[in-house]
């Protein structure tokens, strides 16, 4: 068989693996102003827990650019990568975004003796644009255990319905449930920017909430992490101002002279009223 044939089927095999069911999954389409940063999540299934985790440039998976890898380096120029294997999810953070940067990206990682598993996204930093096509005013948001917590998505496009999805779960177009935990959703009208506000009311937070969500709007999606912290206990102390120094216990000199000053001002009374 011809050798160009062969190249032919090797990749048709290929990207018949790769129309199967993913074991990657990120977002789809970031977009962002020349100068600011973003964090990528890549999820990946609990059988890549230990695999080598790639940031891949360019716009097909076979001929893409390692930008970096969890082994080594973890670090290049203004891209880092790092991995939790414990919550199975690598993320990537590039900072100072120039409109050089807007490319497609690949979350990839490593197979033994097979073709990479993963998942493609495109950044588009747009050195023209004043207003990006979906933001947040922040990617890391913090919320305590039983209270709530609010998220705002700003898009560009007016009159289009924003959704709040969890990263790999489902996604909400109104407000509803997100594996138990009750969500509000707003859709209101930014004046400002001529777009829409999407809000995120998440009530009654559970430790279980801790994760990835997406904001998502038509192709473009926003990435937002999501640490829910358990309540702190404070207790309440009372402080007397007299106090002394003890040596041994019990201490009664703090305890003396907060039972002796109410009986000396009695006294006083009573001899000015007799």
């Amino acid at each position: 068989m011809a050798p160009h044939l062969l190249l032919v089927l090797h990749i048709l095999f290929f990207l018949a693996g790769l129309s199967g069911k993913r074991g990657v999954s990120t977002v789809r389409h970031v977009s962002l102003k020349q100068g600011g940063s973003i964090t990528i999540p890549c999820l990946y299934d609990l059988r890549y827990r230990n695999s080598v985790k790639y940031w891949c440039a360019g716009s097909s998976i076979l001929g893409c650019s390692s930008v970096v890898h969890t082994d080594h380096p973890k670090t290049s120029g203004k891209t880092s990568i790092s991995d939790d294997i414990n919550q199975r999810v690598f993320t990537v953070t590039m900072t100072s975004l120039s409109s050089s940067d807007s490319d497609y990206y690949w979350c990839i990682v490593e197979r033994k003796n097979k073709a990479g598993d993963g998942d493609r996204l495109q950044i588009s930093a747009d050195i023209t644009a004043y207003i990006p096509g979906l933001y947040v005013d922040q990617q890391e948001v913090t919320g305590v255990v039983g209270q709530n917590v609010t998220v705002q998505c700003y898009y560009s496009e007016a009159g289009a319905r924003g959704r709040w999805c969890r990263m790999g779960g489902k996604c909400l177009l109104n407000s509803g449930t997100l594996d138990g935990t009750s969500v509000t959703l707003h859709q209101q009208t930014n004046i400002v920017t001529n777009g829409n506000v999407l809000m995120v009311i998440m009530r009654a937070l559970r430790m279980v909430d801790t994760g990835w969500y997406r904001c998502a709007n038509g192709y473009y999606q926003m990435p937002v992490h999501i640490t829910v912290n358990q309540q702190t206990t404070k207790q309440n102390t009372i402080t007397f101002s007299n106090t002394a120094t003890c040596d041994h216990f019990p201490c009664t000199q703090p305890l003396l002279s907060f039972i002796m000053a109410p009986l000396v001002s009695l006294l006083e009374l009573m001899i000015y009223n007799s």
